[in-house]
């Protein structure tokens, strides 16, 4: 029996196209890449650290007798300075999040970053 489009049979090339079930709801996806220049920055801060090595004394001249010369104190202290360079490897990223937003920033541009 003849279908009353004109095709016949269960010949798949032959079947009405109203008889193939469209997936409901299939979402539609359009991918594109989008890109914008920001800056973000760290706050850096370095703090000093001093490790003490071995503690060796040394005799300077001969012994004296008497006192030493001047007022005796409990301790002795001094600043001892040494200027180094610290080098700090940073790895600055950002995330992103899809969410509605009303701030502008920079110029948008099509493409990947280059």
């Amino acid at each position: 029996m003849e279908n009353p489009c004109g095709c016949g049979g269960n010949n798949p090339l032959t079947t009405p196209v109203a008889a193939f079930a469209a997936v409901p709801n299939a979402p539609i996806t359009c991918p594109a890449t989008v890109h914008e220049t920001v800056c973000v920055q760290a706050d850096v801060i370095i703090t000093p650290a001093v490790e003490v090595g071995e503690i060796e004394s040394f005799c300077v001249g001969g012994p004296v007798i008497g006192a030493c010369p001047g007022t005796p104190v409990l301790e002795c202290s001094f600043t001892v300075s040494q200027n180094i360079c610290v080098q700090v490897p940073l790895s600055f990223s950002a995330d992103a999040t899809a969410v509605p937003s009303g701030i502008v920033c920079g110029t948008p541009s099509v493409g990947t970053c280059s």
